[in-house]
C-alpha cells in the first residue's frame, strides 16, 4: 500500500535499518545510508552544470528563463525522496569534475513497485532443489564405462563450490492481497534486504527513476515555487480531457537535457589478489572473473545463474544462446571434420583428379578463358586445383550439406525448449513489458515541429510525429540503404575484373599451374578487406538513418538499426559466395563470343574441376579472417582507455571509490548487445548457408566462439559499467532472424548441391552413359569440343597457337562441330535433373521440418507442469486470501442493500445481517431451489 505521513509501519519491516516515515525522505547530504545497499549511481558534470548555471544568471533579466540543470536535478531529487520514497546521498570525490548520487530504495517501496509491474516473486520453497541452469554433475558408478563417461564429463562442469545452496521457490506474480507473501515474509524479519537480489533492486530502482513524473514545465519559470505533485497514469478514457505533463519523465529526460551525465548499478568491487582467495569469501563479480572470464575455464560450462543474478537476463539470455549455440555445434564439427579427413584421404581415387593429373590432362589443350589476349593451356594445369577440390566436393559432402540443413531447424527447436526451461527457472514466463516511455530524442524533435496528439492507449496529450512527415525519411533511408548495397556490388565486380587481369596475367608464367589457387586466395582477402572497411563504416551511417526516422520507442529504434545493419552485413559478407556459387560461369557462351578480359561483357569461367573449390576458399578466408578480424578490434578497442590513461593521463590522480572506477568504463548500452548478437548471426548464416563448401565451418566456428564467450566475458565485467538487468523474454528481433535464416539455408544448400557441385552430372553420367556405375570417362564426357579454325570467323583467333592444334576443349555440353555450337540434349538433361533435385531436397526436408515442429513441444512436459503448479498456488491464494473474504462480504452487504430499494415492498425491514448465517441460508435456499427445478425438468 502506498506510504503516507502518519501511516503505521507493516510490521514486518526492518524498522532498524529502513525508516519509511516521509520526514526521512527529506534530501539531505548527512543521510546515513552506507550501511543500505546501493541500487543505483546517478552521475552528474559538475563543470558542465556550473558553466550552464552562471549563463542562465546572466540572463536573468529575461521574460521567460530556462530551467539550468542544477534546477532540474535538484527538482527531479526532490521528487524522489518526498513521493517516491527513495533515498539519496550526494558524495564528495577527489575527482572534482563529476558528482555522484547514491540510491537506495527501501524494502516496501521495491514491494510496492514489484507489485506494479507484476513481477514474479517467491511464495513457496521448493523442498527438492533442481537447478536446470547448469547440468548436474552425474552420480558416480561402478562401470568403468560410465566411469571413463563421467570422467570426461566432469572435465566440463563447474566446481561445486559455485552452485549456491540457496533454497529454490515457487514464485507468483507479487500482490499484497495474498497471505502466503506476507507468511514469506515473516521468515526474513531482520534480513528483508536479502529477499531481493542485488539485480531485481537495480531494475525496480531504475523503473521508478523512468517512470518518476514531476507536474510542471521545466522551461517556464511560473511555476518554481509550486509544490511537487505525482502523476498517476489515468485509465485510458479517450472522452476525458487530454493531460499533457506527465509525458516530462524520467532520469532519461534529464540526461537529454544535461542534467545528469548517467547512471548505472554499482559494480562489486574486484581485490587484487582475488584469484588467490577461497571461493566461498569471493563476490559474484569475482566469482565470475575466477570462474567464468578467464581462458583457463575456457571448457567449462558457464555458470548461468550467475550471470543472470549480476548482469540480468536480458544479457543472461546472449550468452545462454552462445553455450548453447557451442553444444550444438560439436557434433556437425565432429562430422564435418571426418568428412574433411575422408575427402583429403580419398582425393588419389578420384577418377576424375586421376584423369586431370594424367595422361588425358597432359594431352588435352583447354581453349582460351577470353577472346585475343588469353592462352591455350592445358589440362593438366588444373591438377592441384582438382585435388582441393575433390576434398570439398565429394560424395560426403552432400550427405553432410543435407544434415545441416536439418540441423539449423534443430538448433531453432530446441532452442525453443531451451529458453522455455530459462523462462521458468528467471521468472521470465509470461513477464509482460510495462507501457514504454517515449524516447527523449524523440520528444525533443517533435516538440520541435509542434506537432501533439492524445495518445489512444493512454489518454495523454503527448508529442507526436504523423506519417507524412516522416515518409521522406523512411524513403531516404531505404535509398541510401540500396546503395550501400550498390557499393558492395561494386566491390564484388571489382574482384571480378582483378581476377580476369590476373589470369591473363599468370598464365604467362612460370606460376601458371598455382594461377587459380593465387587468384582465389588474393581476390579473397581483398573482399574481405573491402567488407571490414564498409561494415565499420556502415555502422555509423545506419545510426544516422535510424535517428532521421524519429522512432516513438526505443524498442522501435532498436530494432529498425537492427535490420538495417544486419541486410547490409548479409550482402556485405555473403555476396561473393552468392556471386560464387550461384552466378560464375553459368552465363558463358563459346569460344570465340567469350569477349576479351578488358571488354565490359567479360565473364569467368569455373575450372574444369567446378567451381566449388573457389567457393570454398572465398568461404574460409571471409569467415575465418573476419572473425580474427573482430576479436582482435573486439580486444584493443576494449583495452583503449587503459592504454590511454596508462600513456597519457599519468597526472590524473586514480579513482578511489568504486563509483568512480565504475564512471571510467564504458557504457553499456542497447547497441552493445546488438553488435555481439550480429556478430554471432552472421557466423550461423556462414555455418548453414554455405557448409557445403568447407564441412570444417561448424569446428572453426565453435573453437571461435570459445575465445569469444570468454572475451565478451572479460569485456563485461572488465571494461563496461554494470548493465540495468533487464527482464527479457527471449532474445528479441534475433529470433525470428536466426528462423529465418535457417529456412533459406535449406534452399541455399539445396541449389549448392544440385547447381554449384559436382554431385547431379556424377548422377547423370552413371545414370545415362556409365557402365557399372563407375565415373570412369566422366571428365572427357564434361568437355566439348571447338574448332580453332572456327576463331577466324570472329576474328578473335589467339595469338600463339600450339603446333598441330586443330581442337580445344571447353567444359559445357554444346555439339562438336559449328557454326552455332548449339547445346546438346544432355545439357537439358542435367539441367532438368538441377531443378528436379532442389524440388524434391525442399520438399523433403521442409516436409521433416514441420514434422519435427508438431511432434516437438516448445515448451517440456516438465517445466508446463511446474507452470500449471505455480497458477495452481497463485489461483488458491488469491480466492483463498482474507482480503478476498472481506471484499466478497462487503459485496454481499452492497447487494443486500440493492434489493431492497428495488423491492420496498419485500417485507418488513430485516435486522443488520449476520453474514455468517445469511451466506448458510441463501446456500440452503439455492439448493432448494435446484431441486425444485429438477423435479420440474424430470416431471
Amino acid at each position: 500500500m502506498p506510504i503516507r505521513d502518519g501511516t503505521n509501519l507493516n510490521d514486518n519491516t526492518d524498522t532498524k535499518n529502513l525508516r519509511l516515515k516521509r520526514r526521512s525522505f527529506s534530501l539531505s547530504l548527512n543521510s546515513n545510508i552506507d550501511s543500505l545497499p546501493i541500487d543505483l549511481i546517478l552521475v552528474y558534470d559538475r563543470k558542465y552544470n556550473e558553466e550552464n548555471d552562471e549563463v542562465e544568471d546572466s540572463n536573468d533579466n529575461r521574460t521567460k528563463r530556462t530551467k539550468t540543470p542544477s534546477e532540474r536535478r535538484k527538482k527531479f531529487e526532490e521528487y524522489l525522496c518526498k513521493k517516491q520514497g527513495l533515498i539519496l546521498k550526494h558524495v564528495e570525490t577527489h575527482k572534482k569534475r563529476f558528482g555522484f548520487v547514491k540510491v537506495h530504495t527501501p524494502f516496501d517501496i521495491l514491494l510496492l513497485t514489484a507489485e506494479n509491474m507484476r513481477m514474479k516473486l517467491p511464495i513457496e520453497k521448493i523442498e527438492e532443489n533442481e537447478d536446470a541452469n547448469e547440468p548436474s554433475r552425474p552420480q558416480a558408478t561402478h562401470s568403468v564405462w560410465n566411469r571413463c563417461v563421467q570422467w570426461l564429463k566432469n572435465s566440463f562442469y563447474l566446481d561445486v563450490s559455485l552452485k549456491k545452496n540457496d533454497p529454490d521457490y515457487y514464485t507468483a506474480i507479487y500482490s499484497s492481497n495474498i497471505d502466503k507473501f506476507k507468511d514469506l515474509f515473516d521468515t526474513l524479519r531482520g534480513s528483508k534486504d536479502a529477499y531481493f537480489t542485488s539485480t531485481e533492486r537495480s531494475l525496480l530502482t531504475h523503473e521508478l527513476l523512468s517512470r518518476a513524473h514531476f507536474d510542471y514545465d521545466e522551461d517556464d519559470d511560473d511555476d518554481e515555487n509550486q509544490p511537487v505533485r505525482a502523476i498517476t497514469l489515468p485509465i485510458t478514457n479517450t472522452t476525458a480531457q487530454p493531460r499533457t505533463n506527465s509525458r516530462r519523465s524520467g532520469i532519461d529526460r534529464l540526461i537529454a537535457k544535461k542534467a545528469y551525465d548517467c547512471y548505472f548499478p554499482l559494480h562489486e568491487p574486484l581485490r587484487a589478489d582475488f584469484t588467490n582467495i577461497d571461493d566461498s569469501e569471493l563476490n559474484e563479480r569475482e566469482t565470475l572473473k575466477k570462474h567464468w572470464a578467464t581462458m583457463h575455464q575456457c571448457f567449462k560450462f558457464q555458470p548461468l545463474s550467475l550471470i543472470r543474478s549480476y548482469m540480468g537476463e536480458k544479457v543472461a539470455f546472449y550468452f545462454a544462446l552462445c553455450g548453447f549455440y557451442n553444444k550444438m555445434l560439436i557434433p556437425p564439427a565432429l562430422i564435418g571434420l571426418i568428412i574433411f579427413i575422408y575427402g583429403i584421404s580419398s582425393v588419389f581415387t578420384d577418377q576424375s583428379t586421376s584423369d586431370i593429373c594424367g595422361r588425358l590432362g597432359q594431352e588435352t589443350f583447354m581453349c582460351p578463358r577470353c577472346d585475343k589476349t588469353c592462352p591455350f593451356w592445358k589440362l593438366s594445369d588444373s591438377c592441384l586445383y582438382s585435388k582441393v577440390s575433390y576434398v570439398f566436393d565429394n560424395a560426403a559432402t552432400v550427405i553432410f550439406a543435407i544434415l545441416m540443413s536439418l540441423w539449423a531447424r534443430w538448433f531453432i527447436e530446441f532452442w525453443k525448449r531451451r529458453q522455455a526451461i530459462l523462462r521458468y527457472d528467471w521468472d521470465s514466463m509470461g513477464f509482460e513489458e510495462n507501457l514504454e516511455p517515449i524516447r527523449p530524442e524523440f520528444e525533443i524533435k517533435a516538440k520541435k515541429k509542434g506537432e501533439e496528439r492524445v495518445n489512444p492507449v493512454t489518454g495523454i496529450k503527448e508529442p507526436y510525429v504523423s506519417t507524412r512527415t516522416r515518409l521522406p525519411f523512411f524513403l531516404v533511408a531505404a535509398s541510401v540503404v540500396l546503395f550501400m548495397m550498390a557499393i558492395v556490388c561494386t566491390t564484388v565486380f571489382a574482384t571480378i575484373v582483378y581476377r580476369s587481369r590476373m589470369d591473363f596475367i599468370l598464365k604467362n608464367t612460370s606460376a601458371k599451374s598455382y594461377s587459380s589457387i593465387i587468384i582465389t586466395v588474393t581476390s579473397a582477402i581483398m573482399n574481405l578487406i573491402c567488407s571490414v572497411v564498409l561494415s565499420q563504416f556502415y555502422y555509423w551511417v545506419a545510426r544516422k538513418l535510424t535517428d532521421l526516422e524519429l522512432h516513438k520507442y526505443q524498442s522501435k529504434y532498436d530494432d529498425s538499426l537492427t535490420i538495417k545493419i544486419y541486410l547490409f552485413q548479409f550482402v556485405n559478407f555473403y555476396s561473393s559466395l552468392f556471386y560464387i556459387a550461384f552466378f560464375k560461369g553459368r552465363f558463358l557462351d563459346y569460344p570465340s563470343k567469350y569477349n576479351t578480359s578488358s571488354s565490359g561483357s567479360f565473364t569467368e569461367q569455373c575450372d574444369p574441376a567446378g567451381c566449388l573449390v573457389e567457393l570454398s576458399i572465398q568461404f574460409i578466408i571471409i569467415m575465418i579472417g573476419k572473425q580474427i578480424i573482430n576479436n582482435l578490434i573486439e580486444f584493443f578497442y576494449a583495452m583503449r582507455r587503459t592504454l590511454t590513461r596508462i600513456c597519457f593521463d599519468r597526472s590524473e590522480p586514480e579513482a578511489q571509490h568504486q563509483w568512480e572506477k565504475d564512471n571510467e568504463l564504458y557504457d553499456f548500452t542497447s547497441n552493445t548487445l546488438t553488435d555481439e548478437y550480429l556478430e554471432l548471426v552472421i557466423q550461423f548464416g556462414f555455418v548453414t548457408l554455405f557448409v557445403a563448401a568447407f564441412p570444417l565451418a561448424p569446428l572453426f566456428a565453435l573453437f571461435n566462439n570459445i575465445i569469444e564467450i570468454r572475451l565478451d566475458a572479460w569485456k563485461f565485467l572488465s571494461k563496461y559499467k554494470r548493465p540495468i538487468p533487464f527482464k527479457a523474454f527471449d532474445i528479441g528481433i534475433w529470433s525470428d532472424i536466426i528462423s529465418g535464416i535457417s529456412y533459406f539455408a535449406v534452399l541455399t544448400n539445396g541449389v549448392v548441391i544440385a547447381w554449384t557441385s559436382e554431385f547431379i552430372p556424377k548422377m547423370a553420367y552413371r545414370s545415362i552413359e556409365s557402365t557399372g556405375g563407375s565415373l570412369n570417362g566422366y571428365l572427357n564426357w564434361t568437355l566439348s569440343s571447338f574448332n580453332i579454325s572456327d576463331y577466324n570467323l570472329t576474328g578473335t583467333m589467339p595469338q600463339e597457337v600450339p603446333a598441330n592444334l586443330t581442337i580445344c576443349r571447353y567444359r559445357d555440353f554444346r555439339e562438336p562441330s559449328g557454326p552455332h555450337y548449339s547445346q546438346t540434349s544432355m545439357y537439358w538433361n542435367v539441367l532438368a535433373a538441377r531443378l528436379a533435385f532442389i524440388i524434391v531436397f525442399e520438399h523433403v526436408i521442409f516436409f521433416i521440418i514441420y514434422l519435427m515442429d508438431w511432434l516437438v513441444p516448445d515448451v517440456p512436459q516438465t517445466i508446463q507442469n511446474k507452470i500449471n503448479h505455480e497458477r495452481y498456488i497463485d489461483q488458491c491464494e488469491r480466492w483463498a486470501s482474507k482480503t478476498t473474504e472481506k471484499n466478497f462480504k462487503h459485496a454481499v452487504i452492497a447487494s443486500e442493500a440493492i434489493f431492497k430499494m428495488v423491492n420496498p415492498s419485500s417485507g418488513k425491514r430485516k435486522d443488520p445481517i449476520n453474514e455468517d448465517e445469511n451466506s448458510t441460508e441463501r446456500s440452503q435456499n439455492r439448493k432448494i431451489q435446484f431441486r425444485s427445478q429438477s423435479s420440474l425438468d424430470n416431471g
